[in-house]
């Protein structure tokens, strides 16, 4: 076994406002792009060469027809027992050919209202399934075809009269746009027909956030190219100013910062092969899933030696961004983003030196286009390290002092979707833990008002006079950012010492003593084991302690081997909150993983998104609202963990025109999973006394 490597210092000098002063972080270790390139893993995703061998095999088929569309072309995971046995095997096992596990992809087409998926062969060069999707709904919002179909609205008679009552006549200002329908009912739009929603934006001069036309929306067929509906609610005038989002805040007193440096003069503590990733005990794979974003796979932690399972698979399964207004422009916005138009697919570049810092390793991604081919995003995930705090500390009755730091490895990714940019951070710590964080910024979905300034009657913060900002806070002059939600699902395949694992909570409580003279009332816990899925199925409450356990593994004072779910909130509300909706909703009626914050359910291989596969304009709960029903047994089972946790955004001045990003956090904390405290071989500082 190789010694431990030592931990190399992170110097953190001044202050830093990243974005002012150009090349003021300096490392020795520079920020660098390390290509997947990789010894065989038979989790790396696909190259552009078997992207490309799919796509030649799709359109060779005799199922295959010139007008379909490639929503995806993915990775198929091979059988997971065997993947843990590839990863946990030897050198020598992993150098035998024979034991490199079937190479497969599975891909999702469409032909305009129908939907096929399938599996393709990679190492016999053969499809191997292939099927029209029956359970209704669509993959994603196709871009393309929404591009297209928005041509027919520009010329559209009734559209062009609507703009110009606004005294909009020049199209070249302006944007226009088509969104997912969704589903709200049988008299708005026929879900046997993919349909968008077409609004419109004035882009303004450059300086100011892009304002939305209100009160005005176009509905079309994008497969036949048609218009609908066009709905007109009344005029709201536009307003136009600079607003400072690109010019900066010409006002600010703020004395410049002066630079933080980050340097490692002895190079980075984490190795990455490929896609493989270790770090300080822990090892992992990561890759861009273009549905759900980086998926970390096959984690385990070194205890003394020994590489320990702790999770097979952890990373987004779905979200749902619902708004409260219920006007013309906003009732249909109820996104689902990931379903809808794919959180990998919308990566982007990290900038160094604002979104990740100067120590920065950067990991490109191959997707696939809507043509089938493939195409790099550069630097879109980061892998670096940072200074996280003293990890313990203590002082002496003598007086000496011993502390030890404690890093963090941070693997970073940034996705777009329209306004929002959603940072997500897997962050692995020394101590055994994981932390999931999700932070929102951009910029807020507004739109127009008569309104300038808010009548506050004296100690009273809403106007409940005001119907312009009922559902929404007024951000600026004439602009109502309005109040939404943002809900993330993870999809934690937890294998603690394997993957056999029971979920149980522990919960103290508070009860009377007997015969005490002294105390009337003691400290205990009390125990559930959960059975099934609707037993374990739950809100989040902040008085248990919810563990996965693996009863057949024991620590040396014989508690069963586990980790604490943690499921934070961020944001205004410090715990997850339920979604703002009633249960007649239609959005409920779809989305039925919102309804708890804790689903627990037997591992299946199909069981991915919480939403359902096929979100987009499906009128059912085809995911994990329907699945948990069959109540199935998850004692001592191979089990999945989903947690939904996120913030109710009520806007803020503070956020307008720029939203500072809001985190969103939760946590899995080993739980008698090891027999001692785990940093105690932490380099010592040259201050510490022990």
């Amino acid at each position: 076994m190789k010694k431990k490597k030592r931990l190399v210092g992170i110097v953190l000098v001044g202050l830093i406002l990243a974005t002012s002063v150009p090349g003021v972080f300096s490392n020795t270790s520079a920020a660098t792009v390390v290509a997947p390139k990789a010894p065989y893993d038979p989790l790396n995703p696909l190259t552009s060469k078997e992207i490309n061998s799919v796509t030649y095999l799709l359109k060779h088929s005799p199922n295959y027809a010139s007008d379909m569309r490639f929503s995806e072309i993915n990775l198929k995971e091979p059988d997971k027992s065997k993947v843990w046995k590839w990863v946990t095997g030897s050198a020598v096992f992993k150098k035998n050919a024979a034991n490199k596990l079937p190479r497969q992809a599975s891909f999702v087409i469409t032909q305009k209202r129908k939907v096929f998926e399938g599996v393709v062969d990679l190492d016999k060069k053969k499809i191997v399934e292939w099927k029209e999707n029956t359970t209704g709904g669509y993959y994603y919002n196709d871009q393309e075809a929404s591009e297209i179909a928005s041509e027919v609205v520009k010329k559209n008679p009734e559209y062009l009269a609507a703009l110009k009552k606004r005294g909009i006549t020049d199209l070249s200002n302006v944007l226009i746009y088509g969104l997912p329908a969704g589903y709200y009912g049988p008299n708005d739009t026929d879900p046997t027909k993919r349909i968008n929603k077409f609004e419109t934006v004035i882009l303004g001069d450059g300086s100011s956030i892009e304002l939305l036309v209100n009160n005005l929306i176009v509905t079309v067929d994008i497969d036949e190219k048609k218009v609908l509906k066009v709905e007109d609610d009344g005029i709201v005038p536009i307003p136009l100013f600079d607003e400072g989002y690109k010019k900066g805040d010409k006002k600010s007193k703020r004395e410049p910062a002066k630079p933080i440096v980050i340097t490692q003069p002895k190079g980075a503590n984490y190795h990455i092969e490929g896609q493989q990733i270790s770090w300080q005990g822990w090892k992992f794979h990561v890759r861009l899933d273009p549905r759900r974003g980086p998926i970390i796979s096959a984690a385990t932690f070194n205890d003394h030696g020994a590489d320990r399972k702790v999770m097979y698979s952890g990373g987004l399964g779905g979200m749902t961004v619902p708004y409260g207004d219920p006007g013309l422009n906003w009732y249909f916005k109820t996104y689902m983003d990931a379903g809808e138009y794919g959180m990998g697919r919308l990566g982007r570049p990290l900038l160094v030196g604002a979104d990740v810092p100067d120590n920065t390793s950067f990991i490109d991604a191959t997707l696939s286009d809507f043509q089938g081919k493939p195409y790099t995003l550069p630097k879109v995930i980061g892998v670096f390290e940072r200074y996280a705090d003293s990890d313990w500390t203590h002082k002496e009755y003598d007086g000496t002092i011993g502390a030890r730091a404690r890093y963090e490895l941070v693997v970073r990714f940034i996705s777009t979707v329209g306004n929002y940019d959603y940072t997500f951070d897997y962050v692995f710590q020394q101590n055994g833990n994981i932390k999931i964080d999700v932070g929102a910024s951009g910029y807020e979905a507004n739109k127009s008002a008569i309104t300038d300034k808010v009548n506050s009657f004296q100690d009273q913060y809403i106007d409940p006079n005001n119907a312009e900002i009922r559902n929404g806070t007024l951000v600026a002059k004439n602009i109502v950012a309005v109040y939404h939600q943002h809900l993330y699902s993870f999809r934690l395949d937890m294998d603690v010492d394997g993957q056999k694992n029971t979920a149980l909570e522990i919960a103290p409580k508070a009860v009377p003593t007997t015969d005490n003279a002294y105390r009337k009332s003691e400290m205990i816990l009390e125990e559930k084991t959960y059975h099934t899925e609707l037993e374990a199925a739950q809100k989040f409450d902040p008085s248990k302690i919810l563990l996965v356990t693996n009863p057949a593994v024991k620590n040396k004072m014989g508690y069963l081997s586990g980790y604490q779910i943690i499921a934070n909130s961020g944001g205004t509300h410090p715990f997850a909150q339920d979604p703002l909706f009633t249960d007649d909703d239609y959005l409920m009626q779809r989305a039925g993983y919102l309804k708890k914050h804790i689903w627990i359910t037997p591992y299946k291989e199909n069981e991915i998104y919480p939403e359902g596969k096929y979100i987009n304009q499906n009128p059912k709960d085809t995911g994990l609202g329907s699945w948990a029903q069959q109540d199935r047994n998850i004692y001592n089972e191979d089990d999945v963990v989903w947690v939904t946790t996120g913030t109710t955004h009520v806007p803020r001045s503070e956020e307008w025109p720029m939203m500072s990003t809001e985190w969103v956090s939760m946590l899995l904390k080993p739980f008698n999973f090891l027999d001692r405290t785990p940093t105690l071989d932490l380099p010592k500082p040259a201050n510490s006394a022990y």
